[in-house]
């Protein structure tokens, strides 16, 4: 398994061929106050499979955590991969997660960390500044 990325940003737009594209990506705000909503926060991910690992489910989720290092959410749940098509070495899914009106409680580090089978592979993080 191989995690080809992880990035926050506005929105995550499926198109009809399942093809991701990612709207206004970023990783750090500064922002007028705190506590602040944050009204559109998306989480895209990248995961790459290899044969050996195709043909089962496989658990995922992403834990969150504050600048505290509190955790804050576990979004998740499983994917089914089928049977690796022949010629392919790889399969790769896309894991687009929306988080609307994000709870930003106080400036600092909020981390958002990639788990598969409960094995944390890659994150991202949000940096937020008071102005």
């Amino acid at each position: 398994m191989h995690v080809q990325y992880v990035a926050l940003c506005e929105q995550v737009i499926l198109g009809n061929d399942g093809r991701p594209s990612l709207i206004g990506i970023f990783n750090d705000l500064q922002v007028g106050t705190i506590p602040f909503t944050l009204p559109r926060l998306a989480l895209a991910a990248r995961i790459l499979f290899t044969a050996d690992e195709v043909a089962r489910k496989h658990n995922v989720e992403v834990v969150m955590t504050d600048p505290s290092g509190q955790e804050i959410g576990r979004p998740g749940g499983e994917i089914a991969l089928p049977q690796m098509p022949t010629g392919l070495e790889s399969v790769a899914v896309d894991l687009p997660l929306q988080f609307d009106l994000f709870q930003v409680t106080s400036a600092g580090r909020y981390t958002f960390l990639v788990h598969v089978d409960g094995a944390p592979t890659a994150g991202v993080q949000l940096n937020i500044r008071q102005a």
